[in-house]
């Protein structure tokens, strides 16, 4: 009979070995520019989590964590990965968990479900860092109440956020734009080009990086790059980029940051009659349209960045902690990014919507 710390120890290992060849850069791949691992200023570093460790060790001990998220699967479905993951990783590992967020991108209502969630007084909080200056108060809240929290998704770390959590489960967004613009402008070949880059997540912490790294990427090799911002109404956002190119007919390079940003997109290119001939198009995640449009060519890759480990391993770690006394040993585990393409999208494509 599988006792419950075997239970445990098992769900642990199999987590970290769902790792396909998508989640590593190919050989070869630029280094990040200097931006993208800058030293945080004196004065944005925080001192390292004081982590309380249980004086006695309890494999059974109930636990109530909360994950305070800035979106929800409800109009996000990339986030009906993470919150599988927050779910599984509960009932695998045998605790209560609740999840809340805001009914559309709303960073001041996130701020308040921390408060809410901090009052509740939970055994644990995992948490995105969508906005560190916004977030840090309520959060410093929870931290200096004794209550431990875990970031994932969102967020640069504990240091360049200046806020002590204890550990970060997710990608470089720097990087991920940064080696998304090398990958289009290669595939876009010589000639005169315009990039564009998607932006739904205007004023938070991924959608603004990302975006950043990717003007970088382009800046370098001699691109001119812009931000598109679009809502998270399909409609709406197909006008906006509709209305875009018929103002810029010369871009001809688009990078999107999920699928809340690539299915209004796929919507202009079908009203606009456009190929892959006329356009190069990369996107950050995956989806059942993204796989497809892969497949087809039209998009050179999907970045892959894990969203079922995100979520799993941020439940796990306060769990570990609480139960066993196991403390994070990194400040960050990159979880991507990872290149999907048509050469391996038949083996990562088949776990979009589930584990990927």
């Amino acid at each position: 009979m599988i006792t419950k710390k075997a239970s445990l120890l098992f769900s642990a290992l199999l987590i970290f070995t769902m790792v396909l060849s998508a989640c590593a850069p190919a050989s070869g791949t630029t280094e990040p520019p200097p931006e993208a691992s800058a030293e945080p200023s004196v004065e944005a570093t925080a001192e390292p989590a004081a982590t309380e460790v249980p004086a006695v060790k309890d494999p059974n001990r109930p636990l109530k964590i909360i994950s305070v998220q800035h979106a929800l699967c409800a109009w996000d479905s990339f986030w009906c990965t993470e919150e599988d993951a927050i779910r599984e990783a509960a009932r695998v590992l045998g605790v209560e968990v609740e999840i809340l967020g805001p009914d559309k991108l709303d960073m001041e209502k996130t701020a308040q479900l921390i408060e809410q969630a901090v009052a509740a007084n939970p055994d644990g909080l995992i948490v995105t860092i969508a906005d560190a200056d916004l977030l840090r108060e309520p959060l410093m809240r929870a931290i200096d109440a004794g209550i431990p929290v875990v970031a994932f998704n969102s967020g640069a770390g504990p240091e360049a956020d200046n806020i002590p959590y204890l550990t970060l489960f997710a990608q470089d967004e720097h990087l991920a734009g940064y080696q998304a613009a090398k990958r289009l402008a290669t595939a876009a070949g010589a000639g005169t080009h315009s990039a564009v880059c998607i932006n739904h997540g205007v004023g938070a912490y991924w959608g603004d990086t990302r975006c950043a790294g990717f003007k970088v990427g382009m800046d370098e090799v001699g691109i001119p790059s812009e931000v598109l911002g679009i809502g998270d109404d399909p409609a709406e956002s197909t006008t906006v980029i509709g209305d875009y190119y018929v103002a810029h007919p010369e871009a001809d390079i688009f990078i999107t940051l999920g699928p809340t940003g690539a299915n209004p997109f796929y919507a202009f290119v079908e009203n606009q009659g456009l190929t892959a001939a006329d356009i190069t198009h990369g996107t950050f995640d995956l989806s059942p349209e993204i796989n497809e449009h892969i497949k087809s060519g039209l998009t050179q890759f999907g970045i892959d960045q894990q969203p079922f480990l995100q979520g799993y391993d941020a439940i796990q770690t306060i769990v570990l902690l609480l139960r066993y006394g196991v403390t994070p040993t990194m400040p960050i585990t990159p979880t991507g990014p990872g290149f999907v393409t048509i050469a391996n999208i038949d083996t990562v494509g088949a776990l979009a919507g589930t584990y990927r």
